[in-house]
């Protein structure tokens, strides 16, 4: 439900953490690093390759509406930085555009 229709692939692959691949670009393991429920989730990359942590913090607004903001960090050269900008833009956008459907 929260996934773009850019994914090409999506599989959890343990209580923590997930592998997901996006058109045109390589697969990420991302693993849970730290939860604050309800208030919030960060998910890093658990490789070293491409270094980075989506951070989404949850402010609870009534008891079944919430907002939302997601940070995205990353350490990438110039090179890998111009590579991944794009496809990263797209998959943050479409997050935030599902975030409904939860």
């Amino acid at each position: 439900r929260l996934m773009p229709d850019s994914i090409a692939k999506f599989e959890v692959t343990d209580a923590d953490s997930f592998i997901f691949g996006l058109k045109g670009m390589p697969e990420i393991k991302l693993r849970l690093t730290e939860k604050v429920a309800p208030t919030k989730v960060v998910l890093g990359a658990a490789s070293d390759k491409l270094p980075f942590s989506l951070t989404a913090l949850i402010n609870p607004i009534v008891e079944d509406k919430s907002e939302v903001q997601l940070h995205f960090t990353g350490d990438f050269n110039p090179m890998m930085a111009m590579m991944i900008k794009g496809p990263i833009t797209k998959f943050l956008e479409a997050l935030s555009e599902n975030m409904h459907k939860l």
